[in-house]
């Protein structure tokens, strides 16, 4: 078993010129195809579009088998994990102290960590959601949209060391995970105010035989065709 995950992904392209000065852009909206093993052992990345993934994808395997984490996530970890918002957010403050910029703004990263390109159990999904609420300086966006124009609701922070503002966007019924927003509150780093500096809409969500291979009806190359639903066995 291996799941797959369809996103529409857009970033920040950040480099240092001859002069010293930083430059960046935001590329295009494009098609991002990942295949993991539940346990996290095994995987590929297909983003032709992406910088240094090349034509044909690269490898996501983990050859030594590391421990899974909140920041490393795999699908059977997900499962292990309380669903409780109160016993999350203790154990997410409890295991990244001393990690980022402020236990805060690391709890809030590190829940965009458990969402992103991951088949989410729903009832974990809207601890997640309940949990990212209580965090200090998160607010609720009462409709937000994705990189494929879905609308919904959103958990905001400002990371007040690079001024960017990321949402994380949820189906406002049923909490299922959409995509993110991030976009630049106050020039910073060569970026200017206003910049949306990242985009995504995770489209596609589904259990398939081995990598590289699509679920039946999946276009090559992430065709923007709707979300399918997540998959309910083993969830």
């Amino acid at each position: 078993m291996v799941l797959y995950i369809r996103s529409e992904v857009s970033g920040l392209v950040s480099w240092e010129g001859s002069d010293g000065k930083n430059r960046s852009y935001v590329d295009k909206i494009h098609p991002r195809e990942v295949w993991m093993s539940p346990d996290g052992a095994k995987g590929w990345l297909l983003e032709p579009h992406g910088k240094g993934t090349g034509r044909d994808g690269i490898t996501l395997d983990d050859p030594e088998g590391g421990e899974r984490t909140l920041n490393s996530p795999s699908h059977a970890y997900l499962k292990t994990l309380p669903t409780d918002p109160s016993l999350l957010l203790e154990k997410i403050y409890d295991e990244t102290r001393g990690m980022g910029n402020g236990p805060d703004q690391q709890a809030f990263g590190t829940i965009g960590d458990l969402l992103r390109e991951q088949v989410v159990p729903p009832k974990l999904a809207a601890g997640l959601y309940r949990a990212a609420a209580r965090i200090p300086g998160v607010v609720l966006v009462d409709d937000s949209v994705d990189a494929a124009g879905r609308h919904g609701i959103a958990i905001a922070r400002t990371d007040e060391s690079n001024g960017s503002r990321t949402e994380w966007i949820f189906d406002r019924e049923t909490f299922a995970y959409l995509g993110e927003r991030t976009v630049q509150t106050r020039d910073a780093e060569g970026i200017r105010a206003g910049t949306v500096r990242g985009h995504t809409a995770v489209t596609g969500r589904a259990v398939v035989d081995a990598l590289k291979q699509r679920p039946a009806g999946s276009a090559p190359g992430g065709d923007r065709a709707g979300a399918p639903a997540a998959p309910s066995a083993g969830t």
